[in-house]
């Protein structure tokens, strides 16, 4: 292991001799010359990795299904290129001085089509969005990841659970009927007339607008169709409505899937690209091979990869990912069947110790060669995401700052010492740990092995059997094991073959818990930390290591009812910096792929800062960009933008 380590060094003095290229001066001439010389494509080629049993965007979890619903369901806004939030289904909207009521004004003469192209006799209204919270407000209906909406659109709150008690028997007395029946007037969304949409929130929400950026439970429904279609609602594309820049046209789980140009859109003129054409990755098949065959228009390029291209053919293609506001993160089970790490992770001084053997950097490395360090956080929700009305950003809100600008390079001596301090708490003098007796790990189906009930302790990293993950692991077991002493840890590497690592390993809160520890992500999804804090409390739905933290809880309430938006930040923050001061999760760096290659002309697409991709204005040349022509064009971009 310590020779990885080394071969690991190695490859980082190399990389970092080398030079990247040198930003390009703004120079709106040769930006439009490069334009001016290149051919454009009608289809843009992507790719899915697995199957997807329905595409209902109000309940998926699936991240490239809500990609399909974000092109073909639109939004009230959306952004433009540089970011900045203009109407979709919204002509145009206001709010009153406390955030509190958001009022929408819907374009007229839209029609939801179907799965042909061909328009229904269905008329986009203000009634749909109505519809779209009355659909996710029954707890029949399964909508993913809730909470937020659920805790800030006013009476949603105690519709959704006033139902939830009828269904569960807790209410005998309500007709669950007589409560549906009054949705209209309990819940603080309105249709004014039919143009008009209102919504009324508990707390003011500065924020609203990337909310409904991102957010699938904002988004238009037909509601008398969703009735009709009942529980085969959305199960593919034939049954399902569209009213966005594209539809899906073709729907086959395990090979293709084809998103068409709508050409009823309000602004078919946009949209450049005619199909959107995703196909399954073969098993063995990277993203890199099939863009270098020319079958598909863009790949992420990690460090072997990258190291492997230079000198080469493709070399001046190789371009720089610019920012991530996902996070990777150790994730641990707090309730395993393995008893050695399980007694051990309740521990605040073993799950620092994890925290200080972990050389993040190193991981970084894996993906950025060049400056591994840009990659480097520590903290879940990502800076430059989210601001108070000072312009402070979240990260660097106190007590938070100190967590995010903490030196947490790995540090031998203290992983060491946290140890130490640990053992000396669960294991007696000869090294048995308390209260642990021999016996076998069972985490099949993908492994299953004994442990003795005595140091070192086991810890059983479960990955993806796909290549990076896999040297990923071997790196964390060699830092982990070098870090805290072979003699009091032994790092155990499990790789899942299944296809389906959540559903084999454990991906829900209702298990399978088939690990010790996984690497994972989340994404801060719009500018308010609730995205991903609410779903990470003891009860959230994110909380798939089930640890139970009911100061952190306390503190989440707080925010959420917390009067103006800079006092719900102070919670949150202190929320957040409890939670990571105690380990109970590992934020090792952002999910940025450090480089990529592309036929994609940049700033031509929306700038979707939160939420998933948008193809809207994307402009596909037929040859691929290389780094010198995406300078000159992001310079001239970056001109532009300071300009307005």
């Amino acid at each position: 292991m310590k020779k990885l380590m080394r071969m690991l060094s190695l490859l980082l003095t190399l990389c970092l001799a080398l030079a990247l290229a040198a930003p390009a001066l703004a120079d709106d001439g040769a930006a439009q010359a490069i334009l001016d010389g290149k051919e454009y494509a009608t289809v843009y080629k992507s790719y899915f990795s697995t199957s997807y049993p329905s595409l209902n965007y109000f309940s998926t979890s699936y991240a490239t299904v809500r990609e399909f619903a974000t092109n073909c369901v639109d939004s009230l806004v959306e952004p433009d290129i540089y970011g900045n939030y203009t109407g979709a289904l919204a002509e145009s909207w206001e709010v009153n001085d406390d955030y509190t009521v958001w009022t929408f004004h819907i374009r007229q003469g839209q029609k939801w089509i179907d799965y042909t192209g061909a328009q229904t006799e269905y008329d986009v209204t203000a009634q749909d969005f109505v519809d779209g919270i009355r659909y996710i407000g029954d707890p029949q209906n399964g909508a993913y990841s809730l909470r937020v909406i659920r805790n800030l659109i006013t009476g949603l709150y105690d519709y959704y659970w006033g139902l939830d008690d009828i269904d569960c028997g807790d209410d005998t007395e309500t007709k669950r009927e007589d409560l549906v029946a009054r949705f209209d007037e309990i819940v603080g969304v309105k249709a004014l007339d039919e143009y008009t949409v209102q919504y009324s929130l508990d707390n003011g929400a500065p924020y609203f607008l990337s909310l409904v950026e991102s957010s699938m439970l904002l988004l238009p429904v037909e509601y008398a169709y969703v009735t009709a279609q009942g529980d085969d609602f959305a199960v593919d594309n034939t049954h399902m409505l569209y009213c966005g820049p594209y539809y899906v046209s073709s729907f086959e789980r395990d090979k293709k899937i084809v998103l068409t140009k709508n050409p009823y859109y309000w602004d078919a003129d946009k949209v450049q690209v005619e199909s959107i054409e995703y196909q399954m990755i073969p098993d063995g098949t990277t993203s890199l091979e099939m863009f270098i065959r020319g079958e598909l228009d863009y790949t992420s390029v990690e460090s072997e990869a990258f190291m492997s291209l230079q000198g080469g053919e493709w070399e001046k293609y190789l371009i720089p990912n610019e920012f991530s506001f996902s996070t990777n993160y150790l994730w641990l089970d707090f309730q395993g069947a393995n008893p050695e790490f399980n007694t051990f992770i309740q521990n605040v001084n073993f799950r620092r110790a994890l925290r200080a053997a972990v050389d993040r950097e190193s991981l970084a490395s894996l993906r950025e060669p060049m400056q591994p360090s840009r990659l480097v956080r520590n903290t879940v929700n990502a800076e430059g995401a989210i601001f108070n009305s000072q312009g402070v950003d979240y990260t660097q809100i106190p007590p938070l700052d100190e967590i995010a600008n903490a030196d947490y390079s790995a540090d031998e001596n203290a992983a060491r010492a946290y140890m130490e301090a640990a053992i000396a708490e669960l294991c007696e003098a000869d090294g048995t740990i308390k209260g642990v007796e021999a016996g076998e790990v069972d985490y099949l189906p993908v492994i299953k092995t004994a442990v003795d009930g005595k140091l070192p302790v086991t810890l059983i990293y479960v990955g993806t059997n796909d290549e990076s993950e896999i040297i990923l692991a071997q790196l964390f077991e060699a830092m982990v094991e070098e870090a805290i002493g072979e003699d009091y840890i032994d790092v155990v590497l499990a790789f899942d073959t299944s296809g389906d690592f959540y559903d084999t390993v454990g991906g829900s809160v209702d298990g399978p818990f088939n690990y010790d520890i996984y690497w994972d992500s989340l994404s801060t999804g719009y500018a308010d930390p609730s995205g991903i804090l609410t779903r990470i409390t003891s009860d959230g739905v994110e909380n798939v290591g089930c640890y139970s933290v009911p100061e952190f809880d306390a503190l989440i309430e707080k925010a959420l009812s917390a009067p103006t938006f800079d006092e719900r930040l102070a919670y949150f923050a202190q929320a957040e910096a409890y939670l990571l001061d105690n380990a109970f999760m590992i934020p090792v760096i952002s999910s940025l792929r450090g480089y990529h290659m592309t036929y994609e002309i940049p700033h031509t697409a929306p700038r979707a800062l939160y939420g998933s991709d948008r193809y809207k204005g994307i402009r596909v040349a037929t040859t691929p960009l290389t780094l010198d022509e995406y300078n000159i064009l992001d310079a001239a971009w970056e001109s532009q933008r300071n300009a307005k």
